[in-house]
């Protein structure tokens, strides 16, 4: 288990306490195989609103001890959901379900941190990059499909996205941090936003992806120099991440500078009419990688049961029809991939 703690010293307790020294060590070595949940905000906020230290702590404990027994090794928790932060931060404001426990001395991530190495769990910081959410913040940001973002061509907001990964690399001994797949969003225009000031002669969709790879290594840097795995949660599609998102996943997996792990979601069954999961999974399986990069799929715990999948086609009632979709897809991922994390810890007790 020393591997997990980055040669950085825990905090004490779940209140603050003085940040640990920030000693450049070597990265951990990921777990043989991955077995992990993400733990999101929405659990976050049942779990503080209203609560009081004791109580918020207890709900943490209880939510680390709940993951031990059901022998996963990594929790993915959400410490910037939209825009704020589940953690005493000096760049994002408080959530809001956290504010009044962080205002008393509360710290929600250093709690998570101690409950998890209690039990020799990994514990990575969960970032969504860009999103904001259905309130406007301050700052360079753009709205799009009614829900705002951060501008990814502000310097000023990779800026504060730097120094918020440091704060949470220096203050905390999470054992890496996680993005995962907000970057800029669906139906953007091919030709430049208002927003967008692109130079003459270059593409807009390579400017694009520039702005997100210049973040992306940022964050691998920080991470690399600190001792920390970094990785990227990105949609199934892998095309669509490039076109779409202007998430360059294959550059990422191949070149030098961007990330430890992938994982994308792949949140479908096995008979979705147009992208079943084994075509998928070998699909992925299949990329090139640069050594040392891991694959680990995300699969779709909240899928279970539910009586009609919207996209799936002619296997929309899958998941209510067969009860071990995910006992299966466990089983083909540990013979394709590196392991696998659940979505959500909701769904998961």
């Amino acid at each position: 288990m020393a591997a997990l703690f980055c040669g950085v010293a825990l905090l004490c307790g779940c209140h603050r306490s003085e940040p640990p020294p920030s000693v450049p060590s070597p990265t951990p070595e990921p777990p043989t195989e991955m077995r992990g949940v993400w733990l999101s905000y929405i659990e976050l906020d049942e779990m503080l609103s209203a609560a009081s230290p004791q109580e918020a702590e207890a709900a943490i404990a209880e939510a680390m001890e709940a993951c031990a027994k059901q022998e996963l090794n990594t929790v993915f928790f959400h410490v910037r959901a939209h825009g704020d932060a589940y953690f005493p931060s000096a760049v994002w404001p408080a959530a809001t379900a956290a504010r009044a426990l962080i205002a008393d001395g509360f710290d929600p991530l250093a709690c998570a941190v101690q409950e998890a190495h209690k039990r020799e769990i990994a514990l990575h910081a969960w970032v969504n990059p860009y999103r904001i959410g259905t309130t406007a913040a301050e700052g360079d940001r753009f709205l799009k499909n009614g829900v705002w973002y951060y501008q990814p061509d502000s310097a000023q907001v990779r800026q504060n996205l730097l120094e918020g990964v440091r704060e949470i690399l220096d203050n905390y001994a999470v054992d890496g941090v996680h993005f995962d797949d907000y970057f800029y969003p669906s139906g953007m225009a091919q030709t430049a936003e208002a927003f967008e000031e692109i130079p003459d002669g270059v593409a807009v969709a390579q400017w694009r992806r520039t702005q997100v790879d210049a973040l992306v290594s940022g964050v691998y840097g920080l991470c690399r120099q600190r001792g920390r795995l970094f990785g990227v949660s990105p949609a199934a599609d892998i095309e669509k991440n490039r076109t779409r998102s202007y998430a360059d996943v294959t550059r990422w997996m191949t070149e030098a500078g961007y990330i430890d792990y992938i994982c994308p979601q792949l949140y479908v069954g096995f008979r979705h009419e147009t992208k079943p999961f084994t075509a998928l999974l070998t699909q992925w399986a299949g990329l090139p990688r640069r050594q040392g990069v891991k694959l680990y799929i995300g699969l779709a715990l909240y899928k279970v049961g539910l009586a009609h999948d919207p996209y799936a086609g002619t296997g929309a009632a899958e998941w209510a029809q067969d009860e071990d979709i995910i006992p299966r897809q466990i089983e083909q991922v540990q013979n394709a991939a590196d392991g696998y994390v659940l979505f959500r810890y909701g769904n998961l007790i």
